[in-house]
């Protein structure tokens, strides 16, 4: 079960790559770790450094991918990218989104996709940056 959640986050993750870099974005870094927290996509577009969580779903679930994207996880993704931006000198102004994927249960094709834009901010640890 596990290896087949992995399998279907890894396809969105590589999903919502190629629509970033369609869009223009470079993609800086992917699968981000720390102890504070793990960043899904890391990138760059002008002075933009968007951090991006990515969530994937069936079409048949019952709440959208977003709202997996709690307050506590909010906190650990502003944390891992103050660590990020420490780490590798970037000096930018960081947005935090959300890419939402949805895929047919039935032969794990996206069905549909939502960039969520500055979709939370870094309230949630007193504003690092």
């Amino acid at each position: 079960m596990a290896t087949e959640r992995r399998e279907h986050g890894n396809m969105g993750e590589d999903f919502a790559a190629t629509v970033l870099k369609e869009k223009g974005y470079e993609i800086v870094a992917r699968n981000f770790t720390t102890k504070l927290g793990e960043i899904d996509i890391i990138a760059r577009s002008g002075r933009i450094l968007a951090f991006v969580e990515v969530k994937s779903r069936a079409d048949d679930c019952m709440y959208a991918p977003r709202l997996a994207v709690t307050p506590e996880k909010q906190k650990k993704i502003c944390k891992a990218a103050m660590l990020y931006c420490m780490k590798n000198g970037f000096n930018c102004q960081p947005r935090f989104d959300v890419f939402e994927v949805i895929y047919s249960k039935n032969d794990y094709k996206v069905k549909s996709y939502t960039h969520i834009e500055n979709a939370f901010g870094t309230e949630a640890v007193n504003g690092f940056f």
